[in-house]
């Protein structure tokens, strides 16, 4: 199912009355922020508030995302793995030896178009009385360091391959024409910059836009594939391209968005940003990060304004982690064969614990595996991988202790890298983006791991098991319940 734009999936969810309508008078100072928190917790839908103290004629909007349930409203799907699985399958033929050709060769098989970003004139226009102190964005916890764009999607431009790359990061607002972008060394915009001081140029090409349809505003927090136009990738889970239309400054921006800013990251220009309060629950101590700044902005009449409210979990970031779980694994499938599942809990935020199980068939393949996934994108920030058998279902955390407890010796199964780079908000490490990571090795293990072989596992006596069987039953329709 694709949406054509924000508007069109609120009547979608108005219409299946998945969508909740405050018309309280709420100060995006704080309030916002904490009636969505609570809605979230509460696993409840969408809170548009149509009241906004302070922003006459704007809506804000938080919670799409506000469980797992979301996304199958999105794609129409409860098996969110078939959608990636299915494209894969039919357009990329059998596993690829080089995916990196296969990428290529993609471009090729789409001259159709129909998944490919769409030129088509914009529904927002030119307001020049607009400016970041004219737009609700929220402050979420008491000390943040001020207001903040927490769901607005920051677009750059590959100065190579000319390949877009949207991004969520926060966005902390200076005044009406400064603010602030969060992106960590290891994102796709840092590296983007990189790229740009290289070729001498200090003011990147920037725009940053609020309120687009659910997917692309998922794709845009999830971790694509680096090379990959995340525009091309919205066209896969949508099924179709996104409408795009280019800027004085060279980016191509949704043309369904409600709000656009037009303007560059100076990168000359560091300033002191935070402190925050972020996904793993704590503030972000301040540090240096580049300035954008405003040259132009647009609007759609009668804006909606999207964000969300982080803190501990189980909030919406958590949701599209598990939602990033299910698309992506085919794609993790395909780079490394051996994993059969994976699991990001809720409560390991994302990037602290993965859970793989693979199919093991010789030694050393689980250690093999975790310096892999630790070579994957955005799964290079896991703290803590587990590697279990693939008959071990790793979204059943008891499953998984048990192995741990019964196929794990540390001295031998856990290991340790140090000074190795991390997620930069993670307040554990004492020198970020730098810190260590740990894998468990919780497979059985072959005899040239443990030295002799694995111990037979208990099993019941078959003959056994079919003479009690009608025993048994008659013991459960008496006594369970």
């Amino acid at each position: 199912m694709a949406f054509s734009d924000l508007r069109e999936y609120i009547n979608f969810m108005r219409s299946k009355k998945k969508i909740i309508e405050i018309q309280d008078e709420v100060d995006p100072i704080l309030e916002i922020a904490e009636i969505s928190r609570r809605a979230t917790y509460n696993k409840l839908p969408p809170l548009l508030f149509k009241n906004v103290k302070g922003y006459p004629g704007w809506s804000v909007i938080t919670n799409i995302y506000y469980s797992i349930e979301a996304f199958y409203d999105l794609f129409g799907t409860n098996n969110l793995e078939e959608i990636t699985k299915s494209f894969l399958e039919n357009m990329m033929g059998s596993l690829p030896l080089s995916f990196s050709s296969k990428i290529r060769n993609l471009f090729d098989i789409l001259k159709l178009g129909k998944i490919l970003p769409k030129n088509k004139k914009p529904l927002f226009k030119e307001n020049e009385e607009l400016n970041f102190e004219k737009i609700p964005a929220l402050k979420t916890w008491p000390k943040d360091a001020g207001r903040y764009l927490t769901f607005s999607i920051v677009i750059t431009k590959d100065p190579d391959t000319n390949v877009h790359n949207l991004s969520v990061y926060r966005v902390q607002l200076l005044n009406e024409k400064e603010a602030i972008v969060h992106w960590q060394a290891l994102k796709r915009g840092a590296l983007t910059s990189f790229k740009y001081k290289e070729k001498g140029i200090t003011k990147i090409p920037v725009a940053i836009v609020n309120g687009v349809d659910p997917i692309l505003a998922f794709v845009a927090a999830s971790p694509v594939p680096p090379g990959l136009d995340k525009y091309l990738f919205a066209g896969i889970l949508r099924n179709e391209g996104v409408d795009v239309h280019e800027l004085d400054n060279g980016i191509l921006v949704p043309s369904h968005a409600e709000t656009v800013f037009e303007g560059y990251v100076d990168i000359e220009d560091s300033r002191l940003e935070g402190p925050f309060g972020d996904h793993l629950g704590y503030y972000t101590p301040p540090d240096y990060y580049p300035v954008f700044k405003l040259e132009k902005a647009y609007s759609r009449d009668n804006p909606i304004f999207h964000a969300t409210s982080v803190g501990k979990p189980p909030l919406e970031d958590a949701w599209i982690g598990k939602a990033v779980e299910r698309l992506f694994l085919p794609f993790i499938k395909m780079l490394i064969p051996e994993v059969v599942d994976m699991n990001l809990p809720e409560y390991g935020l994302f990037t602290g614990i993965g859970i793989f199980s693979i199919k093991k068939r010789y030694p050393g393949q689980a250690k093999k595996t975790m310096m892999s996934i630790w070579g994957l994108g955005q799964l290079s920030l896991l703290k803590m991988l587990i590697i279990v058998d693939s008959d071990v279902n790793v979204h059943d955390l008891n499953q998984v202790l048990y192995a741990i407890t019964t196929t794990v010796n540390p001295s031998r199964d856990i290991v340790i890298i140090d000074n190795i780079i991390t997620d930069s908000l993670d307040h554990t490490t004492p020198f970020p983006p730098l810190g260590s990571k740990i894998g468990i090795d919780a497979t059985r293990k072959f005899k040239e791991e443990l030295g002799r072989d694995w111990p037979e596992e208990v099993s019941s006596d078959e003959s056994v098991v079919k003479r009690i069987t009608p025993i048994w039953e008659k013991i459960k329709t008496q006594y369970l319940p």
